[in-house]
């Protein structure tokens, strides 16, 4: 059987998988995981799931949990972090890029305290970028070393070589998806090319738009029941976010939805799930400085192997 046809015709059935946590069993108090530098990847296999939101809104209450955020739009084509979190910006990567500007110069504050790397929107060049000027990016970062200490990554949408290059260099990958056979396909495809690329065969599922907990777990046993039969992936379930009518109001006000509403049904999870986030035990081999990150980044995507 195709693998994903397995998930296209899958119902309510199958087999049963008991999801596995989010940490994996393991105990780490927060003062442990608080430790070194943590860079987390957004990754979804279709657009329209909410991903862009969730990561802005876990930025913002991270950053007000005493942690030093970096939030990088990764969609380098057609970023909108900055319109989410209401940010004017006058300066992208494109113009670090093009020589224009230094990229310490490019970041711009937001609530709570995140900083976020704005990337460009609607500028073809960007979807494209060699590894020369990949590199040249990297000549800046060291400057960013002392000031961050989480690192959270907006991916694009899909299973495009930027997707491949970010994700690839995180140590920790979030999947976000919600209960749309399509999005559940998506998603599969997206754990697939990058388990294909060795980068990444440990990930957490987070599934948005949810009418309750359930409907993680139902998700969560779909995708498991294909993945562990083709793919050399764990998966566990991170959790789930809420549907919201509170939602688009926050985004329509250019607001996070953590600050216009902290009371709603999904604010009072996101709250949870980024303690959560501050809980899991940081991943074997996690580097301490920006610069070992985009070190790691780049060597992988340039045909050396992960160090």
């Amino acid at each position: 059987m195709d693998q994903a046809q397995g998930l296209r015709t899958m119902g309510s059935g199958g087999t049963k998988h008991e999801p596995r946590s989010g940490s994996g069993g393991m105990k780490t108090t927060v003062s442990d995981a608080n430790s070194g530098l943590r860079v987390i990847a957004l990754v979804s296999g279709k657009g329209g799931v909410g991903k862009t939101n969730l990561a802005a809104n876990l930025a913002v209450i991270l950053a007000r949990r005493g942690r030093k955020v970096l939030l990088v739009d990764a969609d380098l084509g057609l970023a909108n972090v900055d319109i989410v979190l209401g940010l004017t910006t006058r300066y992208t990567l494109f113009d670090v890029v093009s020589g224009v500007v230094e990229l310490e110069n490019i970041l711009v504050e937001g609530p709570g305290g995140v900083w976020v790397l704005p990337a460009s929107s609607g500028v073809y060049e960007m979807t494209c970028l060699d590894d020369q000027q990949r590199y040249a990016i990297l000549d800046q970062i060291e400057a960013l070393d002392d000031r961050f200490d989480t690192v959270l990554i907006d991916n694009a949408a899909g299973i495009s070589q930027d997707v491949q290059f970010f994700a690839g260099a995180a140590r920790q990958v979030v999947v976000v998806t919600d209960r749309e056979p399509t999005a559940i396909t998506d998603a599969y495809a997206t754990i697939k090319v990058l388990c294909q690329r060795r980068t990444n065969l440990n990930f957490h599922l987070l599934v948005n738009n949810a009418d309750s907990e359930s409907d993680g777990i139902d998700v969560y046993r779909k995708l498991t029941t294909v993945t562990d039969r083709f793919l050399n992936a764990s998966i566990s379930l991170f959790g789930t976010v809420p549907k919201d009518e509170n939602l688009n109001r926050a985004v329509m006000a250019r607001r996070p939805l953590v600050d216009l509403f902290p009371r709603s049904p999904a604010s009072t999870q996101l709250n949870m799930l980024a303690d959560r986030l501050l809980e899991l035990p940081p991943p074997d081999g996690e580097d301490g400085t920006m610069k070992m990150f985009w070190e790691r980044l780049f060597h992988q995507n340039s045909g050396g192997g992960e160090k």
